[in-house]
């Protein structure tokens, strides 16, 4: 009967445990759901695709294709941020000779298929940041992201980032999540996600509570760093396609520099009446500038 009995209170709490954990395992996953549903209706409605035709020129000849890339809303009255890279505007170009130029720029937002007409208000080639003014903005505030509400993580916290799918999956939205795996000093201060994050240049990355950590932006060593070759320039090339994160205070900064300095947006007509006054000092002298 004793037996019995003590069978029967250790059937008992082992099942209470179980009953336990599996409450605190759904409970966890119900707020891990919940946690990323709220970031996508939170922060979504400020990402907007920019829709371009990029003209491409050098030795080999001349040509223009339909672009876009995923930019997002960083003030209510039309400025966005966007990878100065994937709007055509990177170094790779320049230093095999050539050009490429963003023209026919359109901001779509929300579940708009036409687009606003946008133009090039700046652009940092060292930070790979460029940002898109909307040329007549609504008069209601869009949605955007405050990049002054930012987060400072150490070592081994959460990070979540969204990205949107191609236009073949109708630019779906994705939560990834990951670490803050390291952070760098040099050439400057950045953030080293880890984890697997699935993460894309121009577009924040933020703290477990939703706020602003930074922006991701790919850094692309020097002619010099390169030039070693061997294992260095593998480990360079692996650190620079691996993504890295910007934080924000250095991204408002640089956003108050292009603001005051606004850029008049590049045609083809400009950049084909430098190749032939032979003008690539003032090209020099405008990276400098950034």
């Amino acid at each position: 009967m004793i037996f019995r009995l003590s069978v029967s209170r250790s059937a008992a709490a082992s099942v209470a445990i179980a009953v336990l954990f599996a409450c605190t395992s759904h409970a966890g996953a119900n707020q891990d759901t919940t946690d990323f549903e709220k970031l996508i209706k939170d922060k979504s409605p400020a990402y907007v695709t920019v829709k371009f035709v990029l003209k491409l020129r050098s030795e080999f000849g001349d040509r223009e294709s339909e672009s876009e890339c995923t930019g997002v809303m960083i003030e209510p009255k039309g400025l966005v941020l966007v990878s100065n890279s994937r709007l055509g505007l990177g170094g790779f170009m320049r230093r095999f000779g050539g050009t490429a130029t963003p023209t026919d720029i359109k901001v779509l937002i929300g579940d708009d298929t036409e687009g606003v007409e946008a133009k090039l208000l700046g652009r940092d080639t060292e930070l790979d940041l460029a940002w898109v003014q909307i040329k007549e903005p609504s008069e209601k505030p869009y949605a955007f992201i405050d990049l002054e509400k930012a987060a400072t993580p150490e070592r081994g916290k959460r990070l979540v980032c969204i990205r949107r799918m191609a236009k073949y999956f109708d630019r779906a939205f994705v939560v990834t999540e990951g670490r803050v795996a390291g952070r760098t000093k040099k050439p400057r201060d950045l953030f080293v996600p880890g984890g697997g994050m699935e993460i894309e240049p121009g577009l924040p990355v933020f703290a477990a509570d939703g706020a602003v950590v930074g922006v991701v932006v790919t850094q692309m060593p020097d002619s010099e760093e390169l030039e070693g070759g061997g294992l260095a320039s593998m480990m360079g090339m692996r650190d620079m396609l691996s993504g890295l994160v910007l934080p924000s205070a250095e991204v408002v900064k640089a956003t108050k520099r292009a603001k005051e300095n606004p850029q008049p947006e590049p045609t083809a007509d400009e950049d084909e009446a430098k190749e032939k006054n032979g003008d690539t000092k003032a090209a020099e002298d405008e990276d400098d500038d950034e």
